[in-house]
């Protein structure tokens, strides 16, 4: 149900996994707003509008039917789907492409390894947070709430007393997720996988970038596996 016949050639399994660890993210993001997250055919679905910048729907597979994808979504203008990999056209459905990205790829990393560069150090408490949230500019989003998760943190790199990094971890199928990355010094990317590794050893790291962001990520380490696009309802 929702598929292409014939199906789609094997995708990457790390894009897969990629996606897979993105919707657990925005599912955690989702349930701390109390809004609730479901699986089913191939794609994850918010049941309720979510938080700003974040998706009613996520791609678990390819191949999924264009009208089936667009059917899952609410009417609403601003109803977005995360294309994971790139393969639906929702443009005979009232979307566009506000912008198309990278999925990347590091191998995990082991507790303890080397950091150099900036520290970096996990959000603690709810001030630190609101602190966070306002910076990335969206203190309306992470709610205090995400600091009780288990499979979640919030990093912030220091470099001589100054904030120079910041980024949200999330675990899912078994891939640590990166998002929200902010780099203000040259070797926050570089830094970002060791830091990973304190909190989550063992564990692949994975997100999406476009542009400078993503020649950074690619200059630290990680690879370029596979595009995504968002699609956006008119």
């Amino acid at each position: 149900m929702g598929a292409l016949e014939g199906g789609a050639g094997a995708p990457d399994p790390r894009v897969v996994r990629a996606a897979a660890a993105n919707a657990a993210w925005c599912e955690a993001l989702c349930r701390v707003h109390g809004i609730p997250g479901s699986v089913a055919d191939g794609l994850w679905r918010a049941g309720g509008e979510p938080p700003p910048f974040y998706p009613d729907a996520v791609t678990l597979r390819p191949g999924l039917e264009a009208v089936f994808v667009a059917d899952a979504v609410p009417t609403r203008a601003g109803a977005s789907v995360k294309d994971s990999f790139g393969d639906v056209d929702l443009s005979g459905h009232g979307f566009e492409v506000p912008f198309e990205a990278s999925w990347i790829w590091h191998p995990s990393v082991p507790a303890g390894a080397p950091a150099t560069g900036p520290k970096w150090s996990a959000v603690e408490d709810e001030a630190e947070l609101g602190a966070w949230a306002a910076a990335s500019g969206q203190g309306a989003t992470f709610l205090p709430a995400l600091l009780s998760e288990e499979s979640v943190r919030f990093l912030t790199a220091r470099a001589d007393g100054e904030v120079v990094g910041r980024a949200a971890l999330c675990v899912g199928a078994g891939v640590l997720g990166v998002s929200n990355v902010w780099a203000a010094a040259p070797d926050v990317w570089e830094s970002l996988v060791a830091a990973a590794g304190q909190w989550f050893p063992w564990s692949p790291v994975a997100g999406y970038e476009r542009g400078a962001d993503l020649a950074s990520a690619v200059a630290a380490g990680f690879e370029p596996v596979g595009r995504l696009r968002v699609w956006l309802r008119r």
